[in-house]
């Protein structure tokens, strides 16, 4: 039975779209439903153990990956060695999102030497205690900084501009308005906000954080740019002459 909670929401997809370009290789622990949502869009290689879902979304490349205990025989996690034999070596992102949460998803951190450490992590379920532990633990292991949003995280080897976490947090939002308020209830103390939710707010916030797209343009227009310019104009001149010599 299909549960709305098991795919990714519209949050975690204005992230992926924040974060990578249309056509960028994503790799996904944990396959389903949202798995439809990514692949047309995405290059998408699926990690999953559950052989039900191998194949499930067309054009999504599987990695079967059944799990298996950890050496101490105590953790349960993915088997490590057939990701290591299929895991592309090119990707531009990490999506966690599995395995299933009766097995965990703590495996992942010592497990990690199996993933690059130069491309941005999305954690979903960042709601649960156990996921959100392990976000933290791993932007620490990372030295990398920790954005959280109200049921995931990214970690992000650059700092995000004002602008894509205004982005994501206004389509967070909208995923937020829908949900039920018995589900809340389970995570937090109170489910009322001290300052309720409000996505204009963040649609606003774009507006004024939004850039013209040549960034340099706006650079080049500054007076600390052009006095700069004025300034440096001698040695600029005699350092072509040195250069032509």
């Amino acid at each position: 039975m299909y549960n709305k909670h098991w795919a990714i929401g519209g949050g975690v997809r204005s992230a992926i779209n924040e974060l990578v370009h249309d056509g960028a290789v994503v790799v996904e622990l944990g396959s389903g439903y949202g798995t439809k949502k990514l692949v047309g869009k995405y290059i998408v290689w699926s990690i999953e153990s559950d052989e039900k879902w191998i194949g499930f979304c067309e054009g999504a490349n599987y990695i079967h990956a059944p799990i298996a205990k950890s050496a101490d025989g105590k953790k349960q996690w993915y088997d490590a060695s057939i990701i290591k034999s299929q895991l592309p070596d090119s990707y531009d992102l990490i999506l966690v999102d599995g395995p299933a949460g009766n097995y965990g998803r703590e495996g992942l951190l010592s497990n990690f030497n199996l993933f690059r450490t130069d491309v941005p992590i999305i954690i979903d379920d960042t709601i649960r205690t156990q996921e959100a532990t392990l976000a933290r633990e791993l932007a620490y292991k990372l030295n990398r900084p920790l954005y959280t949003f109200w049921n995931f995280s990214i970690i992000s080897p650059d700092l995000l501009s004002k602008f894509q976490v205004a982005t994501i947090q206004r389509e967070a939002i909208r995923v937020l308005e829908k949900e039920e308020q018995g589900y809340l209830e389970h995570f937090f103390s109170s489910p009322e906000p001290i300052l309720g939710p409000d996505r204009c707010e963040w649609h606003n916030r774009l507006i004024d954080y939004k850039l013209p797209t040549n960034e340099v343009e706006i650079i080049k227009s500054s007076w600390s740019w052009k006095i700069g310019r004025m300034i440096t104009f001698p040695f600029r001149i005699v350092l072509d002459l040195f250069q032509k010599k």
